[in-house]
């Protein structure tokens, strides 16, 4: 190996250089698992979108057969099905989702127990209203007497971000299912709002479906393997580059000769004066 390039290999492995090494391997291992991380994440959309798919072109069947007071395991075989619940609205008992958001316009969701011809209840998530010029959400109150509500059975503790603890009032008892009824279709139906922005009084919108998209996984990997390819890449290409100015540097100091040409020269005394002058 040349005078030259043992003093390079030297400067290179200077422990502010070795530190240097470091953080960039650690953040290309940082990169590169997250865009593993964000494939997983698009798998597993995959796998929920197929799941969402597949259930919902099962038959459409009574909730009290899809689902049983106390049996909380169900509510997963049973979520994403499309199911019909025929009962009575107890308005009294209506919980209000806050901080939900729905076409870009923020408001709540309004959940109210349906008391079925079975002696069961189930929450039904009628749907969203927004605020009203007071700044308080828009009260709709459900239809009177029996309704007929189809939609699709929900995890209340999983669907959209929905706390369990929202729920909690709505969701105690012995006679409560355990899942929630996401309404499409409702007879007699809920008021609804032409302008979302503009609600006339008791205005309330249907919920919208699960998002069957892929969202921004695959996107966000390609992002991160990119950088990751710019750290592996680029980093060599920086380090050449300070390596070829500390060896024009160091040869403006000897005069132009070249490394181990002036043997009057300490070359590492050198370069320890050149770093002290912030060379």
């Amino acid at each position: 190996m040349s005078a030259r390039a043992t003093s390079n290999a030297r400067f290179l492995l200077r422990p502010r250089w070795l530190l240097s090494h470091l953080l960039v391997a650690l953040l290309v291992v940082t990169m590169v698992n997250l865009g593993f991380w964000q494939l997983r994440r698009l798998d597993e959309r995959r796998d929920r979108n197929a799941l969402i798919e597949a259930r919902m072109d099962e038959p459409v069947e009574a909730v009290d057969d899809l689902l049983a007071p106390g049996d909380e395991a169900g509510v997963d075989d049973a979520r994403f099905r499309r199911a019909t619940a025929i009962g009575t609205y107890d308005d009294a008992a209506t919980v209000v989702v806050r901080n939900r958001t729905q076409g870009g316009v923020a408001g709540a969701w309004l959940v109210t127990p349906l008391a079925l011809d079975s002696g069961d209840r189930v929450g039904v998530l009628r749907g969203f209203v927004t605020f009203g010029p007071d700044g308080a959400v828009v009260e709709a109150p459900p239809p009177a007497g029996e309704v007929t509500v189809e939609g699709l059975v929900v995890d209340p503790g999983s669907f959209d971000g929905t706390a369990p603890r929202d729920l909690a009032p709505l969701l105690a008892g012995d006679d409560v299912l355990p899942g929630l009824v996401l309404a499409e279709t409702s007879a007699p139906p809920e008021p609804s709002a032409a302008d979302p922005l503009a609600p006339a009084p008791d205005a309330i919108q249907a919920v919208e479906r699960p998002d069957l998209s892929e969202g921004p996984h695959l996107g966000y990997a390609a992002q991160w393997f990119i950088f990751s390819a710019i750290a592996v890449i680029g980093y060599p290409l920086v380090l050449r580059r300070v390596v070829a100015r500390r060896g024009k540097e160091v040869d403006d100091l000897d005069g132009g000769a070249p490394y181990g040409g002036s043997p009057a020269h300490d070359l590492d005394a050198e370069l320890e004066d050149l770093l002290r002058r912030g060379g």
